[in-house]
Parts: C-alpha cells; sequence; structure tokens
C-alpha cells in the first residue's frame, strides 16, 4: 500500500446488462475506438417510393437522420472507446486533519489531459463501492477519484450504524474536507501515481455522490448546514469544482440542512432519485429533490426514475431488469452531464435540454430545469 503524505495544502466490478432497445430505427453503429456513428438503416431510408427522390429530399432526410442520431442516439450504456486502467492500495495522508484518505482511482489508458470526477460514497460504503460508474466514466474519457471516509465499513474500521454515521457533525465536516483535499494532492500526482502525470485536466473539476456522498458533493457546492455550536451556518464550498452530481441527496430538516441551506448553490447541479425512494428517516421520495427546488436558477437539472429505489444507484442488483435500466439511466444521464459542464459539449447539453434520456428510458423518467 503506497501512502502519502501531504503538508499544508495550497488551496466492486459492476459491469451493467445492454438493456434490449425497443426503438430499432436509428440506433448508433458502436465503433470502440473512433467516435464516429451512423445509422445502419440510411439505405432503406433513402428509397421511400417508386418514384426517383429529388436530392433535395436525400439531402433533407440525410441530415434529418443524422441530426437525430447526435442528439438522441449520442449516449449508450455500453462501455466508452477507452480501455480503463484502475490505481489501488493509495492512502493520502493530510497532517493538517491527522487524517488518512484511502483513494481508488479509474483512468483511460491514454495521453490526456482528462477532466477529473472526485465520487463520494454513500454512508458505511467505500471507495470500492460504485464502480461501475466509475469505469463507466472513464472509458469515455473522464479520470474518476474514490475516496473512502471516516465512516466506511471496510477501510476505516467505522462500527457504528448509519444513522450513527448521519447524525456526527464531524462527520459532516470531514467528508468535503476530504474532498478539497483530494483536489489539493492532485497538484502532486507523481508522487503518489506517476502514470497520471500529464493526465489530469485540472481546470476541469466535478464532483458526485450518492446519498451521503450526495450530502458531500452539495456542500462542496455552495449549500451550507448550521452546525452545532456555530451561529453562522457554514460552508464548505470549493471554487475549484465546476460542476456537482447529486444521486438521492438529502432535504431540509437532517444533517444541518434548513430551508436556505441552497441559497448559494450556484455551480451547473444534476439531481436524480427515484420515486421509491424513500428518505433515511421515512421521508418521501420527493423530500431528496430540495436541492433542485429551493437552489438558484441556472444550470440545474432534475431527473425522477419513476420505481427507482435509494440502492439502484449504486448498482447493487442481482438478475433484477427494473433496477439494471435504473442504473443505466443514472449512467447516461450523469456522462451527458459531465460532457456538457466538465467538456464543453453543446450536443451533450442539448442532450440534457431536450430530456434525450427519454429515448433510452422509454418514458420512465420526469424531468425538470431551471
Amino acid at each position: 500500500m503506497l501512502r502519502v503524505k501531504f503538508g499544508i495544502p495550497e488551496m466492486e466490478n459492476l459491469r451493467p446488462k445492454l438493456r434490449q432497445q425497443k426503438n430499432t430505427r436509428c440506433q448508433p453503429a458502436l465503433v470502440r475506438h473512433k467516435s464516429e456513428r451512423a445509422c445502419e438503416k440510411l439505405e432503406g431510408i433513402l428509397v421511400v417510393s417508386h418514384k426517383q427522390p429529388s436530392w433535395i429530399a436525400i439531402t433533407a432526410i440525410i441530415f434529418v437522420c443524422l441530426w437525430s442520431s447526435t442528439v438522441w442516439c449520442q449516449y449508450d450504456p455500453t462501455s466508452g472507446p477507452y480501455k480503463v486502467l484502475t490505481l489501488e492500495n493509495i492512502v493520502l495522508h493530510d497532517s493538517v486533519r491527522n487524517k488518512s484518505v484511502p483513494i481508488k482511482i479509474y483512468y483511460p489508458d491514454a495521453a490526456g489531459p482528462f477532466p477529473v470526477i472526485i465520487f463520494s460514497h454513500g454512508g458505511l460504503a467505500s471507495k470500492d463501492s460504485y464502480s461501475g460508474l466509475g469505469q463507466y466514466w472513464a472509458s469515455y474519457g473522464y479520470v474518476s477519484i474514490h475516496p473512502s471516509h471516516s465512516d466506511s465499513v471496510a477501510d476505516s474500521g467505522f462500527r457504528g450504524s448509519l444513522r450513527q454515521a448521519l447524525s456526527d457533525p464531524r462527520e459532516w465536516e470531514n467528508r468535503p474536507e476530504d474532498v478539497s483535499f483530494i483536489i489539493d494532492s492532485l497538484a502532486h500526482v507523481e508522487t503518489f501515481a506517476p502514470g497520471l502525470r500529464g493526465k489530469l485536466d485540472l481546470r476541469h473539476i466535478g464532483v458526485g455522490g450518492h446519498s451521503f456522498g450526495a450530502y458531500t458533493a452539495s456542500l462542496i457546492g455552495g449549500t451550507t448546514i448550521q452546525l452545532p455550536g456555530k451561529v453562522d451556518p457554514q460552508s464548505f464550498a470549493d471554487k475549484r469544482v465546476s460542476a456537482v452530481v447529486l444521486l438521492s441527496p438529502q432535504g431540509e430538516g437532517i444533517l444541518g440542512l434548513s430551508a436556505h441551506s441552497w441559497d448559494d448553490v450556484h455551480l451547473p447541479m444534476l439531481l436524480m432519485y427515484g420515486s421509491r425512494d424513500f428518505g433515511p428517516f421515512g421521508e418521501e421520495p420527493v423530500w431528496r429533490s430540495e436541492a433542485f427546488a429551493k437552489s438558484p436558477v441556472g444550470n440545474k437539472y432534475e431527473v425522477e426514475l419513476m420505481g427507482g429505489t435509494h440502492m439502484g444507484f449504486a448498482g447493487i442488483f442481482k438478475n433484477e431488469d427494473h433496477h439494471v435500466e435504473v442504473f443505466q439511466c443514472a449512467q447516461l444521464e450523469t456522462l451527458a452531464f459531465w460532457d456538457a459542464y466538465l467538456k464543453q459539449d453543446p450536443k451533450a447539453r442539448q442532450y440534457l435540454e431536450s430530456h434525450g434520456l427519454n429515448k433510452f428510458s422509454g418514458n420512465i423518467t420526469r424531468f425538470a430545469s431551471k
């Protein structure tokens, strides 16, 4: 195990099943090492009658088909064009807090540089969870870094319950501080991961998380909380972060969150939750959407997945087709969001704004944006 210490900072393997596509009229031809996509039945489209079609009509039809392929067929739940490599057994040590942070890194086997995603796990989980997301994003050109926080049973020896972890104000602070410390450490990546030298685009960093990890990402994005013994709400915002993804986040009433906690969340944000995604203390699923409803207007997206449960976003299921589909929807929508706001891809943003996920999901999704 590699352990790396830093001083004061300057500033499980799951491959989802491929869902059978219901609409086969215009599907992408996936080329693993090229970005080219085409409509497989283009020749059949050109012959629309027994009359000789005009070149204007042909041109128009080709344009519509190619445009549709770009907008609607852009995202697929299968792995992307890059081979994915993994770095494990890395432990960073924050001497300021005297705290160790184990991390796992998924990255493309290519030159780069690539945008960076830091993904925070749910309560009691670890860096080895959510591999289905980390590998998927890396296969499409991202470096995905997964830390283990202090409430990790596997890596930190936590022996309390989930409710105990959620109720500990020290963890409310430690989790976002772990993320900011990791960002600090990336300036010295060659000391703990020489293979990543030159591969990191530190101008484009995203932070995501599930459940307690969504809370962590939200704090990094500007959400404020009320800590015991503090008069004013506390902020853990990190201005080096460009966008945040919140999978099954929390609403007000726990974890120091209030009705005004999201007043200063100005970063682009994607929030996803399921219609059966109840809160840890019995809250209705819609409670998880409060970060979207109560944050300022601007580059905010919300997706509710019909029938989706809390652990569906973690990719933990066995032979449950609907849960597989929910997880794949999370893969597609998060990738489109990262592409839009970490790679500034206008087609990805159009995909988000036009609810392109509906083409895949078969209308199990409800969208909102502002």
